[in-house]
């Protein structure tokens, strides 16, 4: 179990390593990439929670990471802990970085270990779409990459996922 705090969500389904989740409301700090190579978003907002924003506050770490995966560019989001909300988050110094509100919403997910890579995250982008399919839901919006540890654990013990969301109106009754 992680020390982190982590973004709120229900599990309603599970299946091997596959899920349906309701995900509460929660904010998270984003940067916008063209590309998931290198840390530059990473450091950008770490920056940002260890106090360089406007009340040079210190804000916890919480877990996961989220990359949105997009045809043409990328994200980097950090959670934040709940406690925190859009009208109590400190403001970034950098600009780069908005504050963004998640709103509640069914998100199907497949956990895997290990490093993560181009290839690996496509072939997990496949097998949740032939689980959603399977499942007669209904995927929108871009794919994400959840990432749940920090770089100094070993690969085999890290957990990563992949997440696209689904169409609440045509998800079975649960």
């Amino acid at each position: 179990m992680s020390r982190y705090e982590t973004a709120p969500y229900t599990v309603l389904i599970k299946e091997d390593n596959f899920e349906l989740r309701q995900y509460d409301t929660y904010y998270t700090a984003a940067v916008e990439e063209t590309s998931l190579n290198g840390s530059s978003g990473f450091n950008t907002i770490f920056d940002y929670i260890s106090g360089n924003n406007e009340e040079q506050k210190k804000i916890s770490m919480t877990t996961p990471v989220f990359n949105e995966m997009g045809k043409q560019t990328a994200t980097t989001e950090f959670v934040m802990p709940s406690t925190l909300t859009g009208d109590t988050l400190p403001l970034p110094v950098n600009k780069r970085i908005r504050i963004k509100k998640n709103d509640p919403r069914l998100a199907a997910s497949v956990t895997f270990s290990g490093t993560v890579s181009d290839s690996k995250i496509r072939d997990y982008e496949k097998k949740l779409i032939e689980w959603i399919s399977k499942n007669g839901l209904n995927p929108t919006g871009n794919f994400y990459l959840a990432r749940y540890n920090p770089p100094f654990i070993p690969p085999f013990l890290r957990r990563n996922e992949v997440l696209i969301d689904i169409i609440k109106d045509n998800a079975p009754q649960i």
